[in-house]
């Protein structure tokens, strides 16, 4: 069965060769921003880049920074990721650049391989970084420098941390994250996140800041690759399958094939299946997905999305997204003159550009696709069903 929380890895790890192969090749010269929205497979794609980077005898690094909250604490994960890779931390002159850094890394160094030397050194590093992080954050581009390699360093939800950060706290800390990009030439970054990194960037200082990354989306699954992700699962759990039931399932999850979506409505059967004894038709899957995915026994799966928008918009962002959103999940497609009507109304504001930002943030958040011809719609089939059901 698919994981429904964690990241898909090893045979779990499914149709995503693709993906890898360009991020691997754009590495070769550039950092990376991955394009994903939550529950999409990004973490599971930067596991699986993890793993290939290392199988090639590469030094990389890779960071969860969702719950950084400050410069020197994002600087503290860094320092204590390439401390703790070995190919790294044996370089004798890394080690005299600690030395020369932390007071008490020198006078502790006979101490340096043991457990408890290791669980000091975060807190200690952090308290020496919160009192001068810029001077000491020089400490890491020495460090990259003398590695003489190249050092991938992967960072999942960054745009969380930056988010995070106090205002003026997190501008600073983005132009000195641009500066060790320009200045680190061994040094390339994977950094991805669930949330729009440019609505967060725009409101601490601008593109400007990460307008070197070069950007790779991620989107769902292709209809054939879903299905056979839907056959490997009936396979593994010995159920009996036909094409018109992998059919059903992606008519109840509709494009984009998200692997969440996909995995949640394979759970939702097998619950089913096991603790009530029923068959796996089509009309089954229609109810389970009615009466078990939008029913209140699944609102769990997505309220996050309802509450990413409390969280990463402002008061009017959204109440306007809210009122935007309340009338495109009643239907294929929404004009945007209607939407901007509806903008006018919930801000006050009559200026297209700012209206013309909210939607582009929705839409790269993954709630809404904008078709010039067409209008708005909701990206995803299922979200739509659910929205409509419980904020339509």
């Amino acid at each position: 069965m698919l994981p429904l929380g964690n990241p898909a890895i090893g045979d779990d790890f499914i149709d995503r060769e693709k993906e890898i192969e360009q991020i691997l090749s754009v590495l070769e010269k550039d950092s990376i921003l991955l394009i994903a929205p939550r529950r999409f497979g990004k973490t599971s794609i930067m596991r699986k880049v993890e793993k290939e980077l290392t199988d090639q005898n590469k030094i990389c690094i890779f960071l969860e920074v969702e719950d950084v909250y400050s410069s020197e604490h994002f600087l503290t994960e860094i320092v204590m990721a390439l401390v703790e890779n070995e190919k790294i931390s044996k370089k004798k002159n890394i080690i005299s650049t600690l030395k020369d850094s932390f007071k008490w890394f020198k006078e502790n160094i006979e101490e340096f391989e043991t457990p408890l030397f290791k669980a000091k050194m975060r807190s200690n590093i952090q308290a020496d970084l919160k009192k001068d992080w810029k001077g000491k954050s020089k400490m890491i581009s020495e460090i990259i420098n003398m590695t003489e390699s190249n050092i991938y360093s992967i960072v999942d939800e960054f745009p969380v941390a930056v988010k995070n950060m106090k205002s003026k706290d997190a501008e600073e800390f983005l132009h000195w994250f641009r500066k060790l990009r320009q200045t680190s030439k061994n040094l390339r970054f994977i950094v991805g996140g669930s949330v729009s990194i440019d609505r967060v960037v725009r409101n601490v200082g601008g593109a400007s800041l990460i307008n070197d990354f070069k950007r790779v989306s991620i989107d769902g699954f292709q209809r054939k690759s879903a299905l056979d992700v839907i056959k490997k699962v009936f396979r593994e759990e010995k159920w009996s399958y036909k094409e018109s039931l992998g059919g059903k399932i992606l008519e109840c999850i509709g494009e984009a094939y998200i692997p969440y979506f996909i995995a949640i409505i394979l759970s939702a059967i097998k619950e089913e299946k096991v603790l009530r004894g029923v068959e796996i038709d089509e009309e089954s899957i229609e109810k389970i997905y009615n009466s078990r995915i939008l029913g209140s026994k699944g609102k769990h799966y997505f309220e996050p999305y309802s509450y990413r928008l409390r969280i990463f918009y402002s008061d009017m962002e959204e109440k306007a997204a809210r009122a935007i959103l309340r009338k495109i999940c009643r239907g294929d497609y929404y004009s945007a003159d209607l939407a901007f009507g509806i903008f006018k109304q919930e801000t006050g504001i009559n200026d297209y550009d700012i209206f013309m930002d909210l939607l582009a943030d929705l839409s790269n958040d993954y709630y809404i696709e904008h078709d010039p011809k067409n209008g708005l719609k909701f990206y995803s089939k299922m979200l739509r069903d659910w929205w409509r059901l419980y904020h339509g």
